[in-house]
């Protein structure tokens, strides 16, 4: 009597989990937009391997992953907010240069803390887009082959050099000086603002477009550049209201040969010395005539 085996039935497949979101395709950064991400990092020193420039490249690569960009307005806030961490990482070392000075070290911590609230202004952004619902993809056709060639065979800016042999101008704003003695009261109370920014470290006046950087100096000429305190003007004199005229002069090197003062400007003591001196002066003029010399 033969005995039959029969196979156990197939498992059945495991249902998917409907809690586990579904995979998506990643969004391709274009190589334009990670060069221009690589051009705002610090740069390593000319001194340091290549590994070096390989790693700040890396680490912004790996802050560019972990922010999973899914679109191109997804791609400009992460882009944006790795290149403001980096200015402020970069300015904040600035600050703490052995050379620079302490306004400069101002103005470069404030760029640190504004380019700190753009790059967490930035997250907070890049976290608002990503939660919205992704749209089906559009099809542009051959939108970008076309707009791109009309594009390159676009005539390019013109340059001044080109034609009038002079250099082609920049954005600079000019530069101009003005005299302080030729200043009027409301130029005054601009150089004292800007003297006094600067002084602080805060940031300068605000100009309008176009507006040339003024600059408020002394003529060279000027008595400012001739003139030099005396050191006993900086000398304490206790008492001041107690001291003759005599002790006066010389405590400040001055020196008188006129006539005696009114009374009323010297001390008790010095009054009635002055007193006595012109009794007798009047009693020898009596006597012998008056003098010469008055």
């Amino acid at each position: 009597m033969s005995t039959t085996t029969t196979s156990p039935p197939p498992a059945a497949e495991k249902p998917p989990d409907p809690t586990t979101p579904p995979t998506r395709a990643l969004y391709p950064i274009p190589a334009r937009a990670l060069r221009a991400m690589a051009f705002t990092l610090p740069r390593p020193g000319d001194d340091e391997p290549a590994t070096a420039w390989h790693d700040e490249v890396q680490a912004a690569l790996d802050t560019l992953a972990a922010l999973d960009p899914r679109n191109p307005i997804e791609a400009i806030r992460a882009i944006q907010m790795i290149a403001a961490n980096a200015g402020a990482l970069d300015a904040q070392r600035l600050a703490f240069e052995p050379g620079a000075s302490e306004s400069q070290a101002h103005r470069h911590r404030a760029s640190a803390a504004a380019l700190t609230r753009t790059a967490t202004t930035g997250l907070r952004l890049l976290k608002q887009q990503q939660k919205l619902p992704v749209g089906p993809p559009r099809d542009w056709d051959d939108a970008a082959t076309d707009l791109g060639d009309a594009w390159r065979q676009a005539p390019a800016r013109p340059l001044a050099a080109l034609h009038t042999g002079k250099t082609a101008a920049d954005d600079t704003p000019e530069t101009i000086v003005r005299w302080i003695d030729e200043l009027t009261d409301e130029e005054v109370q601009i150089a004292s603002e800007q003297e006094r920014r600067e002084k602080e470290g805060e940031p300068p006046l605000p100009r309008k477009p176009g507006q040339p950087i003024v600059l408020y100096r002394y003529k060279p000429t000027d008595y400012i550049h001739k003139f030099s305190p005396d050191p006993k003007n900086w000398q304490k004199y206790p008492g001041f209201e107690n001291m003759t005229m005599a002790e006066r002069r010389a405590m400040f090197g001055y020196t008188y040969t006129g006539p005696n003062g009114p009374p009323e400007a010297l001390t008790p003591a010095s009054r009635d010395e002055m007193l006595k001196q012109i009794e007798s002066e009047k009693l020898l003029d009596a006597e012998y005539g008056p003098r010469l010399d008055r």
